[in-house]
């Protein structure tokens, strides 16, 4: 389904653009099919967030999880489908967590932050081969991006209402495993990176 909605876009905007040269086509696809099957995966989580009235949750763990997911990489699932499946689970079950386990704040804070800091020392940016960070300074500047949002986080996690605050701390325990070496054995995933240890 995705490809032939994503095909037929790309047929629509390089018929607009002729000029475009013929192995652009394949980028252009690209970037069409990822988008095409990321609104699907919005989609899917909101329409479902709003059946289960659980919409402000919902977003938080999508936007903390994604934020991290930018600076911090880690790994990704091989299908679309597999992806939106995924992505479901981690958002409604870290929402569900945060929600229905009334784990005291400071209980979890003890593992997590360590973890999440130790993770991303050792792993971040988790890369692919898909997706490598190409430069040191590109590696450099996620990296030091990652350490400043994760020690907002954990400040944000000790201020606010409970429920908020097991968001972020699930969310990051999430984010720190996805990134370890064993996360990416498990997923047959490959670091981008040549020194990484797999």
């Amino acid at each position: 389904m995705f490809d032939k909605i994503s095909n037929y876009m790309t047929d629509m905007i390089y018929s607009t653009l002729p000029d475009i040269a013929p192995e652009r086509r394949e980028v252009i696809e690209y970037g069409v099919y990822m988008t095409v099957s990321e609104l699907a995966k919005i989609a899917v989580i909101l329409l479902i967030s709003i059946l289960l009235g659980i919409v402000p949750y919902v977003l938080a763990v999508v936007a903390v999880y994604g934020i991290q997911r930018t600076f911090l990489g880690g790994i990704h699932a091989k299908t679309h489908l597999g992806c939106m499946l995924t992505h479901s689970v981690i958002v409604f079950g870290v929402t569900a967590a945060a929600i229905y386990l009334k784990v005291e704040i400071s209980y979890l804070i003890l593992p997590v932050m360590p973890f999440a800091y130790v993770s991303a020392y050792l792993y971040a940016p988790a890369d692919l081969p898909q997706k490598p960070v190409k430069s040191k300074r590109q590696r450099k500047q996620l990296r030091i991006g990652g350490f400043i949002l994760l020690t907002v986080l954990f400040t944000a996690s000790m201020l606010l209402p409970e429920t908020w605050s097991r968001i972020i701390l699930f969310t990051c325990f999430i984010q720190a495993l996805f990134m370890t070496p064993i996360a990416y054995k498990i997923s047959k995933n490959k670091y981008g990176r040549e020194e990484a240890l797999v």
